[in-house]
């Protein structure tokens, strides 16, 4: 089973031109099984749609929020497509980007704004005990690269990354003993289905993602092409 790990809709992020429902279907026909969707979860959210969301209640904030997950969700309901709900978080104070995996839609709901929080050991006190953070393209321009205790894992290889940086990731990995993970970081037909992991365990709900992935029973999906042919 492929499984994509990193993926953004135009329904929430406008650095995205693909909906949710597209998505599903470039990648069911590229032959993967499922995905996660992990639109940004930053303050360009609510500077983006603020007309929108302005004297929103927090109901009404995090729907707008998930509206492309549900899109997608939706359409992976009708052809037998597993979709699962994630963020990629990035916190006020700095420009580092973190995946989180293992959330159900209604932790969205009752977390607080995750962008609002200060680092990455207060982001993993809030959540869910088996919801796992992964640092995103930790060698891009002005990312900080510390030591990742906190973190559960690294994203060695991402689809809007260069080689040689996607190869520094992968150091830093192996350095700090820390599982490893691969996106496409997919915003539109570029660099689409050129990441993900393949296992030979069926997923079809958060929790088998993150068993999957704290038992590393899956191999790293790699294309380093940067458009597949629709």
């Amino acid at each position: 089973m492929k499984f994509e790990l990193h993926s953004h809709t135009k329904e929430c992020d406008k650095c995205a031109s693909i909906s949710g429902s597209e998505l599903v279907n470039y990648y069911h026909n590229f032959g993967y099984g499922g995905m996660v969707i992990t639109d940004h979860y930053f303050s360009l959210f609510f500077e983006w749609f603020k007309d929108e969301l302005e004297n929103s209640d927090k109901r009404k904030i995090i729907e707008r929020y998930l509206r492309g997950y549900y899109s997608a969700r939706n359409e992976g309901e009708k052809i037998g497509f597993t979709v699962l709900c994630g963020a990629e978080v990035r916190f006020n104070n700095c420009i580092n980007d973190y995946l989180v995996y293992g959330l159900e839609e209604n932790d969205f709901y009752t977390l607080p704004y995750l962008n609002e929080l200060k680092n990455v050991k207060e982001l993993i006190s809030v959540l869910p005990d088996y919801a796992i953070v992964v640092q995103a393209h930790p060698f891009r321009d002005n990312m900080t690269v510390c030591n990742p205790e906190a973190l559960f894992g690294i994203e060695v290889y991402n689809g809007g990354t260069d080689p040689f940086r996607n190869k520094m990731a992968k150091i830093y990995a192996e350095h700090y003993q820390k599982p490893m993970t691969s996106g496409s970081d997919v915003h539109g037909l570029t660099r689409l289905a050129v990441g993900g992991i393949a296992t030979d365990f069926d997923i079809q709900c958060s929790r088998d993602l993150v068993n999957i992935l704290r038992n590393g029973k899956y191999a790293l999906i790699e294309n380093n092409i940067k458009e597949q042919k629709i």
